[in-house]
């Protein structure tokens, strides 16, 4: 299973590729450099939903249909999309949100006595 951070920099080579093709590609990568993803708390979603942010945008998308529900990411967001529905990127997001769920509650450490 993949991390989100290997997961994030997926994306970000996957839009400065695709944008490559339209522009001279040096000029934008920079902005990317912040681009994060995160999960939602399991515990406040009915749907399980990542958190795509890019410099000041930020858009929650949902993980098992792939669409948007809240928030934007400007001309960025369809990169976003492209890339949720490419390879295993779904599949692998699916896991890590599965995983964070059997987590909840448990701390993490040791106590003392």
């Amino acid at each position: 299973m993949k991390t989100l951070s290997e997961l994030s920099r997926s994306l970000k080579e996957f839009i400065a590729e695709s944008q490559d093709a339209h522009t001279s590609g040096d000029i934008k990568k920079y902005r990317y450099n912040n681009l994060k993803i995160d999960i939602s708390d399991p515990r406040t979603t009915k749907t399980p939903q990542i958190i795509v942010t890019i410099g000041m945008s930020e858009a929650a998308f949902n993980v098992a249909t792939g669409e948007k529900l809240s928030g934007g990411l400007g001309p960025d967001e369809r990169y976003v999309l492209r890339w949720m529905d490419r390879g295993s990127n779904r599949e692998e997001l699916n896991a890590i949100l599965k995983d964070a769920q059997k987590h909840i509650g448990k701390a993490t450490g040791t106590a003392a006595e």
